[in-house]
Formats: C-alpha cells, structure tokens, sequence
C-alpha cells in the first residue's frame, strides 16, 4: 500500500463530501493525521467543520456525507469506517479503524469553544489542511495566557476531576426542536485508555507551557519539552520526563498495556505542575490597563488629542478595591478624571506616551466624514496598510511604538502591581499586538470604558492574561470573510 497516496485520497474525499454542503463555510483537518505523513493518525481524523448556522438537519448532513466515503475506492479494503461525532479527547483506537472525528460548528459555537477551550483551538489554527476561511479568521484565539490553565475547560482542574473519576470527559450535541445543546458526558477509562489518557495530559500541558511562554504556536522539540519539566518541578525531576517517554513510546507502538503506576503518577504530575506553575507566576508583577471612562464626546467622531472633553460624575467608575501600588496616566482630563476616581489617594503620574492618537484633521469627523474628504485613506485601510491621519495625524505603529517605549520603562520601575489609564486606539494596539493579531484588525477590537484588561510582567516581558468572556467581548468584531 502507497500510504502517502492513500492518505491524499482521503484527505481529497473528506474535505470534497463536506464542502459540498450549502451551509459550511470551511473543512479543516488537524491533530496527528493533519500533521503525518503517513497512516499512522488514521484512527482518529480530527476534522473540524464550521458552517453559518448549525441546525439539527446540517449536523445530519455532515454525518451523512462523512458516512457515506467508501474506503475501497481509496485503497482501505480491509478497513471499517467509524464517525465519531463527539467533542473531547474520547478515543477509539482498534486495528483495522478509520475513525473522523467530526467536530461540527457554526461562528457561534465556534466563538464560545475558543473562549472555552483556548488550548484545542490554537492547536487547530496552526493547520494548513483547511479549505474555506481559516479558523483564525473565524474568530481568533491570540496568544494563550497563564489564567487559561486554571479556568479553561481542558485546564488543570479538569484534567484533575477525569483523573480522579477514573474516566474522560466529553460532550455530545442534543437537538430539541430549533434549540441545539452539548451534553456532557463521561466514558470510563480501562487500563490501555488511561495509558493514552496520561500520554494525552501530560504532553499538552507541557506543550501549552511551552507555547504561553515562547509566546510561539508551534510544535516542540523533546528537549525543549525536557527544558520545561526542569523549569517547572523541583530539582528537574528527571524521572517525569522519563516516564513520559515510556508511555510515548508505548502510545506509538498502540500497545494494550501500560505500566500500574501510570494513573497515580499522572495524578501527581498534574498536581506538581499545577504548584510549579503557580509558584513560576508568582514572580510576576501585574499591570491593569484601562481605557478611561466615556465622554459626551465618545459620540462616533474621531476623538484624539485635539479635544479634551471631560467625564461626567455619574459617567466615573467606582474607587478600585484592589491595592495598587503605582499609577500612570495619560494628560488628558478624561483619563486623569478615570485615575483619580478609581484611585482617589494615590498620586497619579501623567505619561505623553499614554495620550490618544492624533487624528489630524479628521479630529471631529465621523468615518463618513473621512470617507468623502480623504478616499485615499479609506481605500488603503481596504488593502491592509496603516496610513498616518491626515495633517501630522499618527498611524497605529507610531502608537504602538511610543506605548511599548513607556512599558519598557515601566517593565524596570513596576513595584507589585501597577494601573495604566489611557484610551480606545492606545488599547487597541495592546491587546492587537499582545495577541498577535494582524495590524489590520486592531481597528475593530472593542475596548470597553472602565474595564481593568490585567497583564503580568515577567522577567521585562508582558503576558495578556484577561478573563476569555472579556476577550471574546473584545474579539467580537474580528469576522472571518
């Protein structure tokens, strides 16, 4: 058998079945087939499907057209095809098995795992087996960041709860009329499943470390895995990365047995990284940032550097509960009007580099305003450039440039923790550049008024680490085309 033409052929048939479906806007396949050159992912086809709306007769007709490949014609006579329609690391692993797991979604859904599974979702934005709009055009995960290990739902806790309940969770879709649901459900492991079940813990977590702190999604080398067991647990704990080999070695050759100690050390593993990581975090210090409170002037026109509305006292935040150490501002009275009332006893320290950006002479004007007095700007925002306003007006890597200046500074100066009070487009250009957003986009991040958007420092780097509900708020805008 010709794997690697077998293989190409499935790859060509799945991906023909399911985009020949109205509604679906795109077919990606990842995990270990999407990255293997050979059969050896074969039991488990990861294929992600995103379709505009998910209503129970497109999920059956997803099924269906998975279904209905013939295996023969693709080279597989001796094998049998499974669909696995269920959403989790539930496995099914037997000789002489093709299995898709066919994970079905619309934006929506789509939208709402991302902010729930941040780490499955960037791992399947790194795929180039897609046809249709990209993952990450869809709706983008960003970078990962520390608070997703605690509060996303493949996060150490879960991890904890299977490990302890002896089984897998996962989630299967239930149809009630025009309402569409997940189920959770869980699968009791026997003794080869939690062999793969611990392979499958350890690993992720590891690479996900990995990826927070190189700030890179991208596969790892062993030795770079090897490097994070040392950072992260006492004295390196060499026999973790020892034992981690064994069951990769074991999950490789799809053996049926696997040592007696395998659960109780997955068990311990994931309680020292969960105390290795905590304590890794500790070092750093925190830096809220927050857009100031809104104006009678945050009315859709331009507002920069040019007007300096104030802030009405019914418009101000409450007075912060949490202990802040420094405070910076911008000079404009909007953004000290903010610091004062969230803070009303600390010295507020006024920065240029936190001021909003100069929109020239479009100062004032509504986007359509700007639309018929300077086409040319419009046209090349349409092709992705980052034109300066007109009349000595800036661009948003100019804004980038002198924000990143201030937090250099602030990165050698920052006590325990730290308030920064600036605006809409300064904000922007964080959060776009933290998540490694196209420069593009930033223009359509939503930065809400009043907000604390919390980083930590570690070691003169910044690391975003907002709660996933408000980031996806924040994302909301960042619709694939």
């Amino acid at each position: 058998m010709n794997e690697k033409l077998v293989r190409q052929r499935l790859k060509k048939t799945i991906f023909k079945n399911l985009t020949s479906i109205a509604n679906v806007l795109s077919v990606t396949l990842v995990g270990s087939f999407a990255e293997s050159k050979d059969l050896s992912g074969i039991s488990d086809i990861d294929t992600v499907v995103i379709c505009e709306h998910l209503t129970e007769d497109v999920f059956n007709s997803c099924m269906a057209s998975a279904s209905s490949i013939n295996l023969s014609e693709l080279g597989l006579q001796e094998y049998i095809l499974k669909i696995n329609s269920s959403f989790g690391p539930l496995k099914f692993d037997e000789q002489n098995l093709v299995v898709i797991h066919l994970m079905v979604y619309d934006r929506q859904s789509h939208r709402q795992h991302v902010i729930l599974s941040p780490f499955t979702c960037l791992d399947w934005e790194r795929s180039k087996n897609v046809v249709g709009i990209g993952l990450q055009q869809i709706f983008p995960v960003g970078r990962l960041q520390p608070r997703d290990f605690m509060e996303a739902r493949r996060g150490i806790e879960n991890y904890l709860s299977d490990i302890k309940n002896g089984c897998v969770t996962y989630r299967d879709y239930e149809f009630y009329e025009n309402i569409v649901s997940e189920v959770k459900q869980s699968h009791p492991l026997d003794k080869r499943h939690q062999g793969e079940y611990a392979y499958h813990i350890v690993k992720f977590l590891l690479l996900n470390f990995l990826k927070l702190i190189r700030r890179k999604n991208c596969l790892f080398s062993e030795k770079e895995v090897e490097a994070a067991i040392k950072e992260l647990f006492e004295s390196g704990r060499r026999d973790h990365f020892e034992k981690f080999k064994m069951i990769a070695e074991l999950k490789q050759l799809r053996s049926l047995k696997y040592p007696d100690w395998v659960i109780d050390w997955t068990s311990d593993f994931v309680s020292e990284f969960q105390s290795g990581f905590t304590k890794h975090w500790k070092k750093a210090k925190t830096v809220y940032f927050v857009r100031h409170a809104p104006t009678l002037l945050n009315d859709g026109t331009f507002l920069g550097v040019n007007r300096d509305p104030e802030v009405k006292e019914s418009h101000l935040p409450k007075t912060l509960e949490l202990e802040i150490d420094t405070i910076y501002s911008s000079p404009a009275l909007r953004a000290t009007q903010t610091a004062k009332a969230l803070c009303p006893k600390k010295v507020i320290n006024q920065e240029e580099a936190l001021r909003e950006i100069d929109y020239g002479k479009a100062e004032g004007m509504t986007y359509e305003d700007l639309r018929v007095s300077y086409p040319e700007l419009i046209s090349a925002w349409s092709k992705g450039e980052d034109p300066s306003f007109p009349g000595g007006g800036e661009n948003s890597l100019r804004v980038l440039a002198r924000l990143k200046k201030f937090m250099k500074t602030l990165s050698l100066n920052a006590l325990s923790t730290t308030l920064v009070v600036s605006h809409n487009v300064v904000l922007r250009c964080l959060i776009g550049d933290a998540h490694a957003l196209p420069p593009q986009n930033w223009h359509r991040l939503e930065i809400p008024h009043s907000v604390l958007l919390e980083f930590k420092l570690l070691e003169g780097e910044y690391y975003p680490n907002i709660p996933r509900t408000l980031l996806g708020e924040t994302f909301s805008n960042l619709k694939g085309t």
